[in-house]
């Protein structure tokens, strides 16, 4: 059964207060303080919510994989515009954090935009594209962005929004458009059968850059309002070289992730797939150039001058069939969708760890409010741990998820101590035993370790590490902030530590 994945997203809109009152030509002034919040929803494209003919038929619909739906930790910006494309502003300060395993809460600062009530805007999502200027319209990506499966596929979205001035707006539902196409070559089960192998696929003649956002951006109110046929928007940036594909199931399937490709820029570099078969004897079976993109025949051959272009959101794949003069070929276009029915969320970025949140200082009563300053101090008695600072943390997936403490300070002037709930005597330390446990909680004291370091704020966090990170990089969870439950009281507004101050 398919199911769209959602992220609910907050914005709090700061300038939104006492607006029936307080107007000047409709635009809001800063009033009484109140904080008002915005929400809306992104979700990948689904079936049953298209509306344009060219959505509906003429396609297969294709689950994506858990790689292309994910998100950047940082790689997600929300801008505000007039209805005519004029730009008012870019969300400050995006911030998330899990709801449930498929529903995520954002949140971000509007105040510097003065919306105007009952003025219509377009909200434009940007994610995953790696350049920050203003000028959507000139947005661009690498193809190695987007390098399976460390990389991230670019995505665009826009919806529509009207400023009410209630404390809680809806803006609705906001679909992600990739900006990357996916080629796939696969042997047959038949082939694989008779002995056959796929040993190596590569591709010729691509394009190294794309634009994030597709044909057409500027004159559609909603995502789905885009052609499919219309909206590629390729970037003329053709490469040579060769491209290998990415073996995903041993001996059977490759694939790769590309930009967009016009055929109508080049004449006779048009791009076309070199496959490398093995039939069990010493000498590989090669066919340079043998598949390209178009309609095959019933023979499984290319059907004259039917070559078409390589489009955004697109999957193409070649399955191999046979072998007579060349290789026979059965050819699928397909849209991407994306089904979680088997809950893979363990490799995507948005496989954020479930986590109780905020870290509460008593995990026996983890309602109680948070009332105690963040402090530790310095004791050179019996109990050193007596004056540190405590909290309990408990991570409840992904399974095997490790996490670690850290302090931005000496460890000859700090230590870090954790401690299981099952077993609190007992200190650990070996970072390998810190993962994620629903059934325990772990004790966490930060603990001074010089007298003459009072006055000293130490910033105290948790980051991860998950499978599909470069190696040697990390993420902070969301611990504390100044939005709903994830407040700890006078310890700044960086929602991903805990400032603790020595005493």
């Amino acid at each position: 059964m398919f199911k769209r994945v959602i992220y609910t997203v907050i914005l709090s809109v700061l300038t939104l207060t006492s607006c029936n009152s307080i107007m000047d030509e409709g635009v809001c002034s800063e009033g009484d303080g109140i904080v008002r919040k915005v929400t809306f929803t992104l979700a990948m494209d689904e079936e049953s919510r298209r509306t344009r003919a060219s959505w509906e038929s003429g396609y297969i619909a294709e689950d994506a994989v858990d790689y292309e739906n994910r998100i950047a930790y940082d790689g997600l910006r929300v801008l505000f515009y007039t209805s005519s494309n004029r730009y008012v502003g870019e969300v400050a300060n995006m911030m998330h954090w899990p709801i449930s395993e498929t529903e995520y809460k954002f949140s971000g600062d509007v105040t510097s935009l003065n919306l105007a009530l009952g003025t219509e805007y377009k909200i434009m999502v940007l994610a995953n594209c790696p350049e920050t200027t203003t000028d959507i319209n000139g947005l661009y990506y690498s193809i190695a962005d987007a390098d399976y499966p460390k990389g991230y596929i670019p995505m665009w979205g826009v919806g529509l929004f009207t400023p009410s001035g209630d404390e809680l707006q809806d803006a609705g539902t906001i679909d992600l458009l990739r900006s990357m196409a996916k080629i796939e070559v696969v042997l047959s089960n038949e082939m694989l059968a008779n002995g056959y192998t796929l040993d190596e696929v590569s591709l010729n003649h691509y394009n190294s850059t794309g634009y994030s956002l597709p044909n057409g951006w500027n004159s559609v109110a909603k995502t789905i309002e885009l052609d499919q046929e219309y909206c590629m928007r390729a970037y003329h940036s053709h490469v040579t070289s060769v491209l290998p594909l990415k073996e995903v199931v041993e001996n059977k399937s490759f694939w790769v992730y590309v930009p967009e490709f016009n055929v109508l820029q080049t004449s006779d570099n048009r791009p076309n797939l070199n496959v490398t078969l093995i039939d069990g004897t010493s000498v590989p079976l090669e066919f340079p150039g043998s598949i390209r993109f178009g309609t095959y025949d019933a023979n499984g051959e290319l059907v004259e001058d039917s070559e078409v272009n390589i489009v955004r959101n697109h999957i193409y794949r070649f399955n191999i069939v046979g072998i007579s003069s060349g290789l026979e070929i059965e050819y699928e276009v397909m849209d991407w969708e994306y089904d979680e029915a088997e809950n893979k969320w363990e490799r995507g970025e948005f496989a954020y760890p479930t986590y109780h949140n905020p870290v509460v200082p008593d995990y026996l009563n983890p309602s109680a409010p948070i009332v105690t300053a963040p402090v530790m101090k310095y004791n050179n008695g019996v109990n050193p741990e007596e004056d540190a600072f405590v909290v309990w943390f408990k991570m409840g997936k992904p399974a095997e998820q490790t996490w670690t403490p850290v302090l931005n300070q000496s460890e000859t002037d700090y230590e870090i101590r954790v401690y299981k709930s099952d077993n609190p005597a007992v200190r650990l330390t070996d970072p390998a035993d810190w993962v994620a446990d629903p059934d325990h909680w772990y004790k966490i004291v930060i603990l001074p370790l010089k007298a003459d370091n009072a006055g000293v704020v130490a910033k105290f966090g948790i980051t991860y590490t998950q499978n599909w990170m470069p190696d040697g990089s990390s993420l902070y969870l969301f611990i504390n902030g100044k939005v709903d439950e994830i407040a700890w009281p006078e310890s700044g507004d960086d929602p991903k530590i805990i400032e603790i101050k020595q005493i």
